[in-house]
C-alpha cells in the first residue's frame, strides 16, 4: 500500500553552501505530499520558492549533528527524516523507510551498498573508512547493518528524542545507531541508491575518520 499523504511526516535537511538544495526540496515536496520540510543551514542559501510546510532555520552553532539537533527541536510530527541537501540520495528511497518506521521500526537506515559504488561517486579511502567504521559497529555493539554512514534514515520522533544525541559533527550516525541498539529498538536497514555530487565538493578528509574512530569506541564506556 503507497501512502498519498505524508502529514505525519517532517524532513530535516541540514546544508552549508549546498548549491543544490532547491532540487532537493522540490522533490521532496513533490513526492512527499503534505509532509514538513526543515532546512538547516550554515553559511548561504538561495531558496527562491518559499512552501506553507517549510521551515528555514539558521543554525546557532556548527557541525551536522547540532544541526540536527537544533531542528529536531521544532518538529511536531510523529516520524523524522534526515536526507542530505546534494540530491546523492533518492526521495523514492526515504519514502520506502517512511514506510519501515509506519510499520513498526524505530530507526530505518539506507545502505548504500558501498563496495559497488564508483571511485567517482566514492574515492577508495572514504570506501574503506566506511566500511571499517560499520564493521566495529556489528563487531563491538552487534548491530546488524551494512552502511552505518549513511546520511537517509528515518526514525520515531519520540525515540530520537529519547537518544540525547550529543555528537556535535558527522558522528551523530554513528550515535544514533549505538544508542538505538543499546537501548533495543528495532533497526532495519534497505538497499538505497546513491549518486556523485553535481559539484565538485571535497569528501572527508581521512582525519575525519579518525574522529569517527574515536566516537564508535567511546560508546563502549558509555
Amino acid at each position: 500500500m503507497e501512502y498519498k499523504d505524508y502529514s505525519d511526516v517532517t524532513v530535516i535537511i541540514p546544508v552549508k553552501n549546498e548549491p543544490m538544495i532547491e532540487e532537493v526540496l522540490k522533490d521532496i515536496i513533490n513526492k512527499l505530499k503534505n509532509c514538513k520540510v526543515i532546512i538547516v543551514y550554515n553559511g548561504n542559501i538561495n531558496i527562491k520558492n518559499n512552501h506553507k510546510n517549510l521551515m528555514q532555520l539558521k543554525q546557532n552553532s556548527n557541525g551536522k549533528g547540532m544541526a540536527c539537533v537544533e531542528a529536531s527541536k521544532y518538529v511536531k510530527t510523529n516520524i523524522m527524516c534526515f536526507i542530505d541537501g546534494d540530491k546523492t540520495y533518492e526521495v523514492n528511497d526515504l519514502k520506502k523507510l517512511v514506510e519501515l518506521v509506519r510499520n513498526d521500526a524505530d530507526l530505518a537506515i539506507g545502505d548504500r551498498q558501498i563496495t559497488k559504488l564508483d571511485k567517482k561517486v566514492m574515492p577508495d579511502y572514504v570506501k574503506i573508512g566506511n566500511l571499517i567504521l560499520t564493521y566495529i559497529e556489528r563487531i563491538l555493539y552487534k548491530l546488524d547493518i551494512r552502511d552505518s554512514q549513511t546520511g537517509i534514515r528515518v526514525i520515531k520522533t519520540k525515540v530520537f528524542k529519547k537518544l540525547n544525541i550529543n555528537e556535535k559533527e558527522f558522528g551523530i550516525e554513528s550515535e544514533m545507531n549505538i544508542k538505538a541498539k543499546k537501548m533495543n529498538l528495532k533497526i532495519v536497514e534497505i538497499p538505497v541508491s546513491y549518486y556523485q555530487r553535481s559539484d565538485n565538493a571535497r569528501h572527508s578528509k581521512p582525519i575525519g575518520g579518525f574522529k569517527l574512530l574515536w566516537i564508535n569506541l567511546k560508546y563502549l564506556f558509555k
